[in-house]
């Protein structure tokens, strides 16, 4: 018991010191606030907000768990802001869906929540200046682009602020306690996409229906006897479920990538991705023309998507996405290149590499 008590005594004057370093941190934080206010900057800095996680994660030097030293850092920003100004963030709801989480992994605790029901009203809402931001998938690892989202792009001037890698991890989960009772499992069809092969050994008896969210099908099981839902751990913490089965996706390494889109450019970090909407002439060596110049200045291609513009047969326009920052020289210059030889160029964003 002495031992444990100089323990917590050492604990508590460590806590007092952080507490006072926090009122230090707090009072910058509000002279902050007082040039962006004057200066009509963003509330969210991105690109400011990479730099001191770097540096935390440098100073710690391994000596703490990484993601914990994350999480805490998360949450300091996130009152750093509310200081500022309380941010608002839309997302692809109801409550407790992946886009939830995905947003709260970005801003924290100290954020207005507000869900809606499509990728449209994200993007309606946040245009409205009815919310600061706005949090949409943009891609899973498994099942691919979200095509819906793509779309919206391609009318709205709304910008990639920033973008979040949310580890997916679905359970089965039940008001249940026991897998042999259920009677039904409520599914989003691109979770049933992740989790098809599991549910085929394990619950091949149990009829599988169809809903538009994983939080849906999470609310629904907890209204329903004899009900699951594959959901996330959220989703079953807010609908009080109990877990009848974790990590059930097919594949370990299931990752979905989020923006944060708003009304504005992220400043330049040094390491950066960007991403472009191009709609290029109907011609041959047209997509040739679109790749060249990624390979001419040597700056790194990572992912290409088409969708259909919808105007008239067989027109796409490509999303891209590259390693590097619009203002960066040699990006600048395979812009101008592929604009020059393919057609309009649209800068979606560029944002910090997280």
């Amino acid at each position: 018991m002495k031992d444990l008590k100089k323990y917590h005594a050492s604990i508590d004057s460590i806590d007092k010191k952080i507490v006072a370093l926090f009122k230090q941190r707090a009072a910058n934080s509000r002279k902050i606030a007082g040039i962006k206010n004057r200066d009509d900057r963003e509330i969210y800095d991105p690109a400011r907000e990479t730099e001191v996680l770097r540096n935390v994660l440098a100073a710690n030097k391994g000596a703490m768990d990484e993601e914990g030293l994350k999480a805490i850092y998360n949450e300091i920003l996130s009152v750093s802001r509310k200081l500022q100004k309380k941010l608002s963030v839309a997302y692809l709801g109801p409550l407790a869906s992946y886009s939830n989480e995905a947003a709260v992994k970005r801003f924290g605790s100290m954020t207005q929540y507000m869900p809606f029901n499509s990728i449209k009203d994200v993007f309606d809402e946040v245009e409205k200046g009815n919310a600061d931001y706005g949090c949409v998938p943009i891609e899973n690892s498994t099942e691919g682009a979200v095509n819906y989202t793509f779309d919206m792009f391609a009318d709205s001037d709304l910008k990639i602020f920033s973008e979040i890698m949310l580890d997916i991890r679905h359970n089965l989960v039940s008001m249940e306690k026991d897998i042999s009772k259920l009677k039904v499992i409520y599914i989003h069809p691109q979770t049933l996409g992740q989790c098809r092969r599991w549910l085929e050994t394990n619950a091949p008896d149990v009829p599988l229906k169809e809903v538009s969210s994983n939080s849906r099908a999470a609310q629904l099981a907890s209204q329903e006897k004899g009900a699951g839902a594959v959901a996330g751990s959220l989703a079953a913490k807010v609908y009080g479920l109990n877990v009848l089965a974790s990590s059930i996706q097919d594949m370990t390494d299931n990752v979905t990538r989020f923006f944060i889109i708003g009304n504005s450019l992220s400043k330049k970090t040094g390491s950066d991705k960007t991403s472009i909407m191009v709609s290029i002439k109907d011609k041959v060596g047209a997509l040739y023309q679109l790749l060249k110049p990624f390979e001419k200045y040597k700056v790194n291609l990572t992912n290409i998507e088409s969708r259909p513009s919808k105007k008239k047969a067989w027109d796409y326009y490509f999303f891209v996405d590259f390693t590097g920052h619009r203002d960066d020289i040699k990006v600048k210059k395979a812009l101008a290149e592929i604009e020059k030889y393919c057609g309009a160029v649209k800068i979606l964003g560029s944002y910090p590499k997280f």
